[in-house]
């Protein structure tokens, strides 16, 4: 909605638009529709935007446009910005990251609904050899079959230790419901990298505090042939972030 009676709405945020659009109009049944939504905060937790993506393919949709709800959310006509990101399957499948990286699950959750009594996502660290320490850059749940899930779950339970190693970094807002051993070591894509508020990857190498963290990572194998401190180091991370440009998506998929 970007003009309402008399009214240019250009410079409003997205969400006032909505609300907006939603409070004068009514949808009708097979005539007119409101876009379904989500909305996500930035947490460093995508699976919920994947989740989404999946259910919209499934409806045979092309994807999800990510679009920033509050800041940096006015309408710009015929003008590309950072403020909105067209997430289709194919860009997920083959495009994004250039090149795989190889990161180490340091922590599991458990899963819910038809993932219960399995770990239904990972905490993924690259390695920083100056520090000794794994930074965390990504949550996955993605990239994995039933049966893969079992059998990572089998394999894992191993690994579980008491508590969180002292050399394992990430955001509170990530701490997960068991710690591994840092043993394992998995191939991940990912569709780019950001700046994040909860990672801990290549922390202090481009933003003094912050870390960076893989958008939308997908499991790709593991890699038995590597050991952890074979991993990724947070200094690839950040050369790879810095290739890259920094390009952000947005807080709300529709």
């Amino acid at each position: 909605l970007i003009y309402l009676n008399g009214k240019p709405l250009l410079q409003n945020n997205l969400q006032e638009r909505r609300e907006l659009l939603h409070s004068h109009f009514q949808a009708v049944e097979g005539q007119f529709a409101f876009a379904r939504y989500l909305d996500h905060q930035e947490n460093g937790d995508t699976t919920p935007i994947e989740l989404f993506l999946q259910e919209s393919v499934s409806a045979a949709c092309e994807g999800l446009m990510l679009k920033t709800l509050v800041e940096n959310a006015t309408y710009e006509p015929s003008k590309r910005s950072l403020s909105w990101l067209k997430l289709k399957k194919d860009y997920l499948d083959n495009h994004g990251v250039a090149d795989s990286v190889d990161l180490v699950p340091i922590g599991a959750y458990h899963g819910r609904g038809k993932r219960t009594g399995v770990y239904g996502a990972y905490l993924l660290a690259c390695y920083d050899p100056d520090s000794e320490d794994f930074q965390s850059v990504c949550k996955i749940g993605t990239g994995f079959s039933d049966v893969l899930l079992q059998q990572l779950t089998s394999d894992m339970e191993s690994l579980v230790i008491d508590r969180r190693a002292l050399n394992y970094k990430c955001g509170d807002a990530l701490i997960p419901d068991v710690w591994f051993d840092a043993r394992k070591v998995w191939e991940i894509r990912a569709a780019d990298l950001s700046i994040s508020p909860v990672h801990r990857g290549a922390v202090g190498r481009v933003d003094p505090e912050r870390g960076i963290g893989l958008r939308f990572p997908r499991f790709i194998r593991e890699r038995p042939d590597k050991n952890p401190e074979n991993a990724t180091s947070a200094e690839q991370i950040a050369d790879m972030y810095r290739s890259q440009g920094d390009s952000q998506a947005g807080t709300t998929a529709e």
